[in-house]
């Protein structure tokens, strides 16, 4: 029974609905890393099959409009069969960013034909496409041996994939691992992906065969592939506990793959939002079940983001001096000083952030919280009065939250044009936690334009409070970079803290104006 109560409905329909989702982790690898995978210890008595020789041909249109809707077309041939064609695409409501819509039918004598998929597909392929042919627009040739594990209540498939893509003339090595859940509980194939990836020392990949074709294509994938499940009045806390943490988790997932292909400033601060985002809800959570591992999970995230601060710190600076302060043809004679040394500081942060981003630790806690959400571990020895709170209605719940949330922004913005620097910043930090919350749980209260409006005008007092953060920090960033630096940069440096004198003043004008504002305005959870 604690089995069955710790899956999600998802989970629970996965056994008898094999057709209509997968549950599947994808690894990357080398070739020698393929060929250690059958010897791991882990996997030690399991027999491993023999190899399959697998050619898949990916249907789009030439302008990749199911890729950009998260959706993918597939005729796959085993030997001299007519093959399956599959349809994937983000699963409608998920508990998990592992799961996805799967149908597989078998092709007929004429190949792949779409009018063989139920109508529901076809008419949402039409109404993608508008009526645009599908083309043959990529392609993987790969062998594939697998490895059966059994656990008493779940079947896992162990898939070890070797082989090409294939993007028109382009090639590159594929070189995967998938674990599959075939029936049973998300949460054991999450725990055997662990075991693998950890003792084989496997990376995490966030993307799907037929993205990866596209992007060797030469395509952009889209960001987010898979929307929240949203929240309704009456909707129990328990549900909106998992729609919340899937939601935030998703988010920082999304942004790994951007990081890894363009090293960009944009994806290391939606990485570090994203985690933001997570830590924002687990410690209000933790209030409520101190006993349970929101706590740990708030600060294994914390981690996290504080490993990305140094890359995201470069980032800022580099906005703030040269975007702003030295950016016109006046600037101090040493200011391409100041930029080298800028620019051998970011290289480094940002390869530590790499090192962050494929370390255990980032990957543990990837695996660790999304089985603590499928397992909805929270419930795990419980009292009466958590399952009371629990199954009461998460309007309830965010209503108290923010309130309270309110209450302590308030009290650290009180005279707030006289506090420190520090003091701003603890403000600052308030103001995350509330704005956060109030966008994870807005929609259960009130008009959208109230709260709309409600939250625009947070959001500019956090942009302001983060300009003079920036410019608070950029004294530490000046005597930070000094050591990367082939020369003095006095000039730069002197230049860079009179502009952020100046702007401080200014910033003064708007911010006490902007939190009058605020606090006067309509609260639309009440």
């Amino acid at each position: 029974m604690a089995d069955i109560l710790s899956q999600s409905k998802d989970e629970q329909a996965h056994p008898a609905a094999a057709h209509a989702v997968e549950f599947e982790l994808k690894f990357t690898t080398d070739a020698a890393g393929l060929r250690r995978i059958p010897l791991l210890a882990c996997l030690s008595g399991h027999p491993v099959s023999r190899a399959r020789h697998l050619v898949t041909v990916y249907y789009d249109t030439a302008q990749g409009l199911l890729l950009q809707n998260g959706i993918s077309l597939r005729l796959r041939k085993t030997g001299r069969g007519r093959g399956v064609m599959t349809f994937k695409a983000p699963a409608l409501q998920s508990t998990s960013t592992f799961l996805r819509r799967e149908v597989e039918i078998p092709a007929g004598p004429n190949g792949f034909d779409l009018a063989s998929f139920d109508l529901e597909i076809q008419e949402l392929i039409k109404k993608i496409t508008r009526g645009v042919p599908l083309v043959e627009r990529y392609a993987t040739d790969f062998r594939r041996k697998t490895i059966e594990v059994n656990t008493g209540r779940s079947t896992i498939e162990i898939a070890i994939d070797s082989g090409t893509f294939l993007a028109g003339n382009k090639t590159h090595p594929l070189h995967e691992v998938e674990i599959e859940l075939k029936s049973g509980a998300g949460a054991d194939a999450i725990e055997w992906a662990k075991k693998i990836a950890l003792e084989a020392k496997l990376k995490l990949e966030t993307i799907s065969k037929a993205e990866r074709c596209a992007v060797l294509a030469g395509l952009a994938i889209p960001t987010r592939r898979a929307k929240p499940e949203e929240m309704t009045s009456g909707t129990p806390l328990d549900k909106a506990i998992t729609i919340v943490l899937t939601d935030c988790l998703q988010h920082y997932l999304d942004y790994l793959h951007p990081f890894r292909e363009e090293r960009s400033p944009h994806s290391v601060h939606q990485m570090r939002v994203g985690l933001r985002r997570l830590r924002a809800a687990l410690k209000i959570f933790s209030k409520s079940f101190p006993e349970t591992g929101f706590r740990m999970f708030a600060d294994r995230a914390r981690d996290l983001a504080t490993g990305l601060g140094d890359a995201r710190d470069c980032d800022a600076f580099y906005q703030l001096a040269f975007g702003e302060a030295l950016a016109h043809r006046y600037r101090p004679a040493d200011a391409d000083v100041l930029k080298s040394g800028l620019d051998r500081f970011r290289s480094e942060s940002y390869a530590k952030a790499a090192e962050i981003i494929e370390s255990e630790a980032n990957l543990t806690f990837i695996l660790d919280l999304q089985a603590f959400v499928l397992q909805r571990a929270w419930r795990i020895d419980g009292t009466d009065a958590h399952f009371a709170t629990l199954s009461q209605p998460t309007e309830n719940y965010a209503r108290d939250t923010l309130n309270l949330l309110m209450q302590r922004a308030r009290k650290r913005g009180k005279d707030l044009l006289q506090k420190s620097d520090e003091e701003r910043h603890e403000f600052r930090i308030a103001l995350k936690n509330l704005r956060y919350n109030a966008a994870l749980f807005g929609g259960l209260f009130g008009s959208t334009k109230t709260r709309k409006s409600w939250l625009t005008d947070l959001s500019e007092l956090q942009e302001i409070l983060g300009l003079q953060n920036d410019l608070a920090n950029a004294q530490i960033m000046l005597e930070r970079i000094k050591p990367f630096a082939s020369g003095e940069f006095t000039g730069s440096a002197g230049f860079v803290i009179g502009w952020h004198a100046y702007q401080s003043a200014e910033a003064d004008k708007r911010l006490e104006k902007t939190w009058k504002q605020l606090k006067t305005h309509k609260i639309f959870w009440d």
